[in-house]
C-alpha cells in the first residue's frame, strides 16, 4: 500500500515521526500512525494514544511538547506550594488558639 500524503492546517506536509498540535486544545504529540477510513484522514498521537483528523493537526517542534511538559510540572509545583502554605496557616492558626491566655 503506498504511502498516505497527508498535510497540516497550512499546508506543510506531515509523516509518522513528526511533532503536531491539534489545534482545538493544544495536544502535542509525535505522530505514530497516519491510517484513512470512510470518514477521512487521522494521525495517531503518542502522547494521547487517540487519532486526530490531519486538518485540525499543525506542525510544531520539539520545544513545543517540551515547554507543554514544562509547564505541567511549574503548575504542579505551584499546586503545590499554595497546598503548603494553607496547611502551615492551618497549623498556626491552631497554635494560636491552644496557646495559654494567661488569665489563669
Amino acid at each position: 500500500m503506498a504511502e498516505l500524503k497527508v498535510f497540516d492546517i497550512r499546508g506543510r506536509e506531515m509523516k509518522v515521526g513528526d511533532f503536531v498540535k491539534y489545534i482545538n486544545t493544544g495536544t502535542v504529540g509525535v505522530i505514530t500512525e497516519i491510517m484513512e477510513d470512510a470518514e477521512g484522514i487521522w494521525a495517531l498521537l503518542d502522547s494521547t494514544e487517540l487519532y486526530y483528523k490531519i486538518e485540525l493537526l499543525e506542525l510544531t517542534d520539539e520545544i513545543t511538547k517540551a515547554e507543554a511538559k514544562r509547564r505541567s510540572l511549574e503548575s504542579d509545583i505551584e499546586e503545590k506550594i499554595h497546598m503548603r502554605e494553607e496547611a502551615i496557616k492551618s497549623l498556626q492558626n491552631i497554635e494560636s488558639r491552644d496557646a495559654p491566655g494567661g488569665a489563669g
